[in-house]
């Protein structure tokens, strides 16, 4: 066992300067395929986040589907020969849109890469654009 009050330095317990640059040899190797593990890992999540904001707008579009539906449901409610599915599909097609576009965009804020931003939030209108002043 060593003593640290007379200096004496064993090579074998890692103690000296020696040991140190084999440890960092033997250890590169891991340290690059860490990397190229994390960069590949955070490049995939950044991809699938910008694809994912850029259908972003389309969950626009299935909320003015389901405002659609709900008056279809109903003229299907009162005439089923309209159409030749039940009246409840077309109700629950109408939820399932408007559930579908609120849970996307909630999503997309869940699966934000830290420090992202939506790069498509420049296209959509502010809310303070349609002010008059």
């Amino acid at each position: 066992m060593r003593n640290p009050a007379d200096g004496d330095h064993n090579p074998l317990n890692g103690a000296s300067g020696a040991a140190a640059p084999m440890s960092v040899l033997i250890a590169l190797p891991f340290n690059v395929l860490e990397a190229i593990g994390r960069a590949g890992f955070y490049t995939a999540w950044y991809l699938l986040y910008f694809v994912a904001c850029a259908f972003r707008a389309f969950t626009g579009f299935l909320v003015l589907a389901g405002i659609v539906m709900l008056p279809v449901s109903l003229g299907v409610f009162v005439n089923p020969d309209a159409a030749p599915m039940p009246w409840w599909f077309f109700l629950s097609a109408a939820v399932g849109m408007f559930v579908f576009a609120l849970a996307y965009n909630l999503f997309i804020g869940w699966f934000a890469p830290p420090g992202a931003e939506d790069p498509f939030d420049r296209y959509r209108p502010s809310p303070t654009a349609c002010k008059r002043r």
